[in-house]
């Protein structure tokens, strides 16, 4: 099969196309044809090198995949040779054929096409599951989102308001209209907000950590709950209501999120959709780098089949 690969981190360059030998499937896992993946930040990042050292070559990137069943493992038996379905695993996404444990698959609902699915297998799922699965964002609560307009900041902030919180986020100026229509009550610029004057909230999701984390803990409540994705400062240590975490996304909560795209209670915003070549691949991770993607930017390698 076709897929594609790194030797070693550096500039998006390091990314080739190679043949490679299907890949074998265990007991629990089933085998989708990849019709869909995401360019997520994780994906950009690894790359890069930002979480490396590595110690095997070459590696497959990518970490969502949307497609059909192909084959199942032995011990399989929610899915069937056929199913539409969508994922988040670690690596190996990059190809047109990708095995998936059953236990993060979800079905995809007809009403949703495979570029939807796949946008929130990732990013979506992921300010889901913080604001419902860990932070338990309850009726009249204060929540803050930083970074409302991005993808985990977007689902959050739907989530939340669901959930009858009253919900600030911050963005950019530009994007102000976008988040207000997500449903925050108040939608502040990031560059200039003065945590000093906020509300006193009881939880707090931020996506992308560090420094930011020391400014935003002032407006947190005493019984208050911080979620950082991204780095914690080591004079936070040993603040018990600071918390560094990653998303751990499995079947249930990707069909929470699938169910309230179908029933078209939530959104999300897909930005470009290019077929999935060398070429198209490189120059999407380029423009993630410059930090100039627009919405889940989404390679389809073949059209959608009924």
């Amino acid at each position: 099969m076709q897929a594609v690969q790194i030797n070693q981190f550096g500039s998006v360059d390091v990314m080739e196309m190679a043949e490679v030998a299907l890949p074998k499937l265990g007991d629990h896992q089933v085998m989708v044809q990849n019709y869909a993946v995401a360019i997520d930040p994780y994906d950009v990042k690894y790359v890069a090198g930002v979480f490396g050292p590595n110690d095997k070559w070459p590696v497959i990137p990518g970490s969502s995949v949307a497609g059909r069943v192909t084959a199942l493992g032995a011990a399989v038996k929610d899915f069937q040779v056929g199913d539409r379905v969508v994922a988040t695993r670690h690596l190996n996404t990059y190809a047109e054929f990708v095995p998936v444990d059953e236990k993060v698959l979800a079905k995809i609902p007809a009403q949703i096409d495979d570029t939807a699915a796949v946008a929130v297998a990732l990013g979506g799922a992921t300010g889901y599951q913080m604001i419902v699965e860990r932070l338990k964002v309850q009726a009249g609560e204060q929540v803050l989102i930083q970074g409302g307009a991005g993808q985990v900041g977007a689902m959050a902030v739907q989530a939340a308001v669901e959930r009858g919180a009253e919900v600030t986020a911050t963005a950019s100026p530009k994007d102000f209209a976008q988040v207000q229509a997500l449903g925050a009550t108040h939608v502040l610029d990031y560059h200039t907000v003065d945590y000093q004057q906020l509300p006193a909230f009881d939880a707090i999701l931020d996506p992308i950590g560090g420094e930011v984390v020391v400014k935003e803990v002032i407006s947190l409540k005493p019984t208050g709950h911080l979620l950082a994705l991204g780095p914690v400062p080591a004079d936070l240590a040993d603040d018990k209501r600071v918390e560094h975490t990653y998303s751990r996304i499995s079947r249930s909560t990707l069909e929470s999120v699938l169910d309230h795209l179908a029933q078209k209670k939530w959104q999300v915003q897909i930005g470009q959709v290019v077929p999935f070549t060398l070429a198209n691949l490189q120059e999407q991770h380029r423009l993630a780098r410059t930090n100039q993607l627009v919405g889940k930017s989404i390679l389809t390698f073949q059209p959608e089949k009924s």
